[in-house]
């Protein structure tokens, strides 16, 4: 078991007994917070090392599992024919009988994550049991499974390394597309399944993830897109950071213009900074208002608009094109206007995570914004002065990055070996060892 954690597994009251039980066969190694790919490829590197495992087990630190999915999942592997990775589906942990997920693919042109055609999201079992739900019915070939289960053969780690030193977010699936390149397969097995909480309940493209959204999906593509300067993917991303300016998320435009940055450097920083970035990162989105959540529901004073919105109509998505270019273009001219000075104190709305959409906010100065989970509120305040900053870095990054896509691509395709290899990790484990006392 790693443990990088600052909460100890050998900490909690029942870790004696659970150690008994196991008759002296659990090794618990402690190690500095390297994030999910470093914890896992941990696991790996120690699963190579022993030599007494055909396969490695990965599951999420807030699962929870049932031993009788991995058994049919060690079941499966066992009985297939080559190398095959086997992964297990999410299930929801606030609603145990909905099924999260069946099978994800990566669409090769925009490289963004997508359940696979023909399958649905959330899909209730207690409404819709297996045997009325024909869909279900049919195989489903996947390009990846995420992390929470994942049971990997040892001879895939062999063949084409450990993980991505990336610390979190896309290890999972550039894996199972490496892998898939030398012939070893990816199979989201039913039957074999753990509960997880999803990520509808989560918004981490805004929070501390969110340099590591975009620093790894570029990553990613710049070592499997197979379009010329990554397809849909620089497109995509910039329009991204413009959605995230006109919602007055500051702090995730800061982190997604530094993750450009780093992935600009090239791939000698990925094991220099996976130890060190992520204090930076939190450093850098604390210092945004937006970025500051209160737990207390009295934090904020009562809101007050200037004007009434018009015609007294209720915020909504603009429902057809020639809206959707007016609401964008009046939201993005008024980010060039001086904020009001009462707005600064008093927010405009209180707006649910939901609904905190860019239609909304570009049209107001301040906002009151509930968190994902509900639990706090953060005060968003429109900043022209930072929109214009951001706006103009960010054109310049990706009319950079655009530029050199070739280069970077062969940099960091001719690297992957070395910066997958268990070597490499080796030396990251050893730079970021904790010691036992300590």
């Amino acid at each position: 078991m790693i443990d990088q954690g600052n909460q100890l597994v050998a900490d909690q009251p029942d870790f004696a007994e659970a150690e008994a039980g196991l008759g002296g066969r659990l090794e618990l190694i402690r190690q500095g917070n390297l994030g999910g790919s470093g914890g896992f490829s941990r696991g790996m590197a120690e699963t190579l090392e022993a030599g007494d495992s055909q396969y490695v087990l990965l599951l999420d630190d807030d699962v929870q599992d049932e031993p009788e999915g991995i058994y049919r999942a060690v079941m499966f592997g066992d009985f297939c024919r080559r190398p095959t990775i086997v992964g297990g589906h999410m299930f929801s942990m606030h609603d145990k009988a909905a099924l999260h997920a069946a099978g994800e693919r990566i669409n090769p042109y925009t490289f963004w994550w997508a359940e696979m055609p023909g399958t649905k999201t959330e899909h209730d079992f207690g409404h819709r049991p297996l045997r009325a739900t024909p869909w279900l019915h049919r195989r489903i070939d996947v390009d990846y499974n995420g992390w929470w289960m994942c049971l990997i053969p040892v001879e895939a780690l062999r063949e084409v390394g450990l993980s991505l030193p990336v610390f979190i977010k896309w290890d999972d699936s550039e894996f199972c597309l490496r892998a898939g390149e030398v012939g070893i397969p990816t199979v989201s097995l039913p039957g074999a399944a753990v509960w997880h909480v999803p990520w509808v309940d989560k918004d981490d493209s805004i929070d501390w993830q969110a340099y590591y959204h975009q620093r790894n999906r570029w990553l990613a593509a710049l070592l499997h897109s197979p379009y010329r300067k990554g397809g849909g993917l620089p497109r995509m991303s910039f329009a991204a950071d413009v959605k995230h300016l006109l919602s007055l998320q500051y702090s995730a435009v800061e982190l997604r213009l530094k993750a450009l940055e780093d992935l600009l450097e090239g791939p000698g920083h990925l094991h220099a900074t996976i130890g060190t970035n992520l204090g930076e990162v939190r450093r850098m989105r604390a210092e945004h208002p937006d970025a500051v959540v209160t737990k207390d529901p009295a934090a904020y004073p009562i809101t007050r608009r200037h004007r009434p919105v018009a015609k007294g109509r209720l915020p909504h998505r603009p429902s057809n094109p020639l809206a959707f270019a007016a609401s964008a273009a009046t939201g993005a001219l008024r980010q060039l206007r001086p904020v009001r000075p009462e707005a600064l104190d008093i927010p405009e709305e209180r707006v649910a995570a939901a609904a905190a959409k860019w239609w909304r906010l570009s049209h107001l100065d301040s906002a009151v914004v509930t968190s994902a989970d509900g639990t706090g509120t953060s005060m968003y305040i429109r900043d022209p002065k930072r929109f214009r900053s951001y706006l103009r870095r960010s054109l310049r990054l990706h009319r950079k990055a655009v530029a050199r896509w070739s280069q970077m691509q062969r940099e960091y395709q001719a690297a992957l070996g070395q910066f997958t290899s268990p070597e490499q990790w080796r030396e990251t484990f050893a730079a970021n060892a904790v010691d036992a006392d300590d």
